[in-house]
């Protein structure tokens, strides 16, 4: 009979031989790895870097002969400073300084044969001519110029206008919330030149009591107004008809 001891001794050796050590298990084989001669580990050597952006893609095909293709891309707009076919030229023709006396007009547009040529405001301004007769006789009595009264030179003209169609000249007074009021009714024109001799007869009534016989003058050198709005309107005989409406 064998004794029990002997056999634990004889197992022993076969159960460590069965179990490797950890520090001998083999790394995972790659392309390069491995132990070297001597002994040393040896770790893979690096691939090739994947290749970094966007794979080039194959071309569209060209269209087959009778196959339906897009129309060309429309052409740019020219820029909006570059006169087009037909247009006005750029900048405009303004008209250039006139002999003294002459009114100058603006050129007729091109392309528009026969157009007749558009009033200017650079003629004379009747308005302020008015005025500036009025604010000399004043000036002559020591009293301070009148404003333009422009607002209301627009409302002036028409009662002129209705004053010379009714054959009453102070048939609209009031009409323009005016205070006073000097007409001119139907004098011989043009108007640019009658407007002097109208305030200048007014003027010569001169100072008195009787305003029937005396208000033109009473009106112009009345010190209570501040401003004068003169209407002009010019019949179809040619006469020309002057109002003052004083504020």
């Amino acid at each position: 009979m064998k004794h029990p001891r002997a056999v634990l001794v004889f197992l022993a050796p076969v159960l460590l031989t069965a179990c490797p050590q950890r520090d001998e298990v083999a790394p995972p084989q790659q392309p390069g790895a491995g132990y070297t001669a001597q002994g040393q580990w040896q770790t893979p050597r690096p691939g090739p870097a994947p290749q970094q952006g966007y794979s080039q893609q194959p071309a569209y095909p060209q269209p087959q002969p009778g196959q339906w293709t897009p129309p060309p891309p429309a052409p740019a707009p020219a820029p909006w400073w570059q006169p087009q076919p037909g247009a006005f030229p750029f900048p405009f023709p303004f008209p250039t300084a006139q002999p003294q006396g002459q009114t100058p007009q603006l050129p007729t547009f091109p392309g528009l044969p026969g157009l007749p040529t558009i009033p200017t405001p650079f003629g004379p301004d009747l308005g302020q001519q008015c005025v500036n007769s009025v604010n000399e006789h004043r000036a002559t009595i020591g009293l301070p110029a009148l404003q333009r009264w422009v607002q209301t030179e627009t409302c002036a003209a028409s009662q002129a206008r209705d004053g010379a169609a009714s054959g009453q000249p102070h048939g609209a007074f009031g009409r323009c919330s005016e205070q006073g009021q000097n007409v001119c009714p139907s004098w011989p024109g043009p108007d640019k030149q009658m407007i002097a001799p109208c305030i200048q007869s007014m003027w010569n009534e001169g100072p008195g009591a009787d305003f029937a016989a005396h208000g033109h003058y009473l009106n112009l050198a009345s010190a209570r107004f501040t401003r004068v709005a003169c209407g002009l309107y010019t019949a179809p005989s040619g006469q020309v008809s002057l109002v003052q409406d004083f504020l």
